[in-house]
């Protein structure tokens, strides 16, 4: 005859000491909406941010790793145009989206933007300001841990577009300000990290952007952001003359 082994008493309350704390650990983690909810209230609501249609950034950019600085400034405007330039005096870098197509000219000459670049835009159509703030744009999204990003106790939600790109984001546990992401491209992964957020005409944004490369650092110290929709000019294609 063939007897059925029960666990002792003793293996039962080792396994449920064990699976405690994963239980607990995961109970304790937000769902996405609480996440993005605290992120909202944090940059100064979502009523706020629906009312902004455009932007202008201006600061500086230095490039670490060739010990050069110079000048930065970005546009932007509803629903996905984009128009970024840095001026590093050796050398000009212009790069923009129109909406359907963009450019860049690395120095090198005026070339298209690299398709996956552009798709990447095209997702990001948003029909108000605050379109950043609802985590319903994405096909898939999840909390999947706590954990450090930047030195700061963050929660790390992995995001899917609509379109099939990855990425993973990084929310302040205490203040709920997005500390960071992390893409995968076809050139590899990209990581960013947001610094030093300020109150401009009622909204947060962060005034330093890091850009994490393997030869070093690209840092965008950002001084002065205004809202309102920039001279359609700004976004006019150099492609279409």
């Amino acid at each position: 005859m063939t007897f059925l082994k029960v666990p002792s008493l003793r293996t039962a309350l080792l396994a449920a000491a064990f699976l405690a704390p994963m239980a607990r650990a995961e109970a304790q983690l937000p769902s996405v909406k609480e996440v993005y909810d605290k992120y909202a209230t944090a940059v100064g609501g979502r009523e706020a941010w629906t009312k902004v249609a455009g932007r202008t950034e201006k600061g500086t950019t230095d490039i670490t790793f060739a010990g050069l600085s110079g000048f930065y400034e970005r546009h932007s405007a509803l629903p996905n145009k984009l128009r970024m330039i840095i001026d590093l005096g050796v050398v000009k870098l212009d790069q923009g989206f129109d909406g359907e197509k963009g450019w860049a000219d690395q120095g090198q000459g005026l070339q298209r933007m690299p398709a996956e670049e552009e798709k990447r835009l095209q997702e990001t159509s948003a029909t108000d300001g605050a379109a950043f703030l609802d985590p319903a744009r994405y096909a898939k999204s999840s909390v999947d841990a706590k954990e450090q990003y930047d030195g700061i106790d963050a929660y790390k939600v992995s995001v899917t577009t609509k379109g099939g790109t990855e990425s993973v984001e990084y929310f302040d546990v205490n203040t709920g300000l997005r500390l960071g992401t992390i893409s995968k491209t076809a050139a590899g992964e990209q990581r960013v990290i947001y610094r030093d957020y300020k109150e401009f005409e009622g909204k947060k944004v962060p005034t330093k952007v890091v850009q994490v490369m393997p030869q070093g650092d690209v840092v965008i110290t950002i001084q002065m952001v205004t809202f309102g929709v920039p001279d359609a000019a700004f976004f006019k294609s150099p492609l279409d003359k």
